[in-house]
């Protein structure tokens, strides 16, 4: 199995300290990126203390998005990442509402941050308590808020 990740997914993550989680819950290896996401990244205020624990994360370049995706009215580190997810039938982890639901139309897997967390529940990776624990560092400091349904699909018993 492989897994490309989009910029908001990972920094989610990062924010919280967490990407952890996505090499116990898909027992991977490794993360592929697109030299986009890394470029996107970049500019965040973590991109330094995000690269030194990156080793795990391997950098991919797309060099040519079809026209299909390039013209999808998505954002670079996006339309590089869907296109390398379906040329290498990949997972892709994004929380961008328009550009999971894109991709999902040509045919690839997509995992958002709600059901990842629900993933991460269903297996034992996080219990109720670590949950409601990332809903609240997610809010703080990534801003990411979750709608009452998602509250209670994350927090049920």
């Amino acid at each position: 199995m492989r897994l490309v990740c989009d910029t908001d997914f990972l920094s989610a993550l990062q924010k919280i300290d967490r990407i952890d989680l996505i090499y116990e819950v898909f027992g991977v290896d490794r993360i592929y990126v697109t030299q986009a996401v890394i470029d996107e990244l970049a500019k965040a205020p973590f991109f330094y203390d995000f690269i030194r624990k990156t080793e795990r994360i391997e950098r991919v370049v797309v060099d040519e998005v079809p026209s299909h995706i390039s013209s999808a009215m998505l954002g670079k580190g996006e339309t590089d990442s869907i296109s390398y997810a379906l040329n290498t039938k990949s997972i892709f982890l994004s929380n961008d509402k328009k550009a999971g639901e894109f991709a999902e139309d040509l045919g690839v897997m997509v995992v958002d941050i709600v059901s990842f967390l629900l993933v991460c529940r269903e297996i034992g990776v996080l219990g109720l308590n670590d949950i409601e624990h990332i809903i609240e560092l997610l809010k703080k400091r990534d801003y990411m808020e979750f709608n009452e349904n998602q509250k209670k699909l994350l927090l049920r018993e």
